[in-house]
């Protein structure tokens, strides 16, 4: 699936009446925490499930910013690439 296509899916499911509407940062924690979960004791299935909610609320977190995935995505590689480039790791 491309990024846009899965930005604008994603986006139909925020709503007002979203359990975490009012904190996404929450969420995240909350999704993250369930990642580290299915890591130790679930299947892969459950473990890439997880890794999915963790996108979704990325996305959203980056809606909210005016941003994108995509710059979410070029900014962190650009940051890797810098550290490579100052030989950390």
């Amino acid at each position: 699936m491309q990024t846009e296509l899965y930005e604008k899916l994603a986006i139909g499911f925020y709503t007002d009446s979203h359990r975490n509407h009012s904190s996404l940062t929450t969420g995240l924690i909350e999704e993250t925490y369930e990642v580290s979960q299915a890591e130790a004791t679930g299947t892969r299935r459950e473990y890439l499930d997880e890794l999915g909610d963790v996108l979704w609320y990325v996305t959203v977190m980056a809606r909210e910013e005016g941003s994108s995935l995509e710059e979410v995505m070029t900014r962190n590689y650009n940051k890797l690439e810098q550290r490579a480039l100052n030989g950390k790791k």
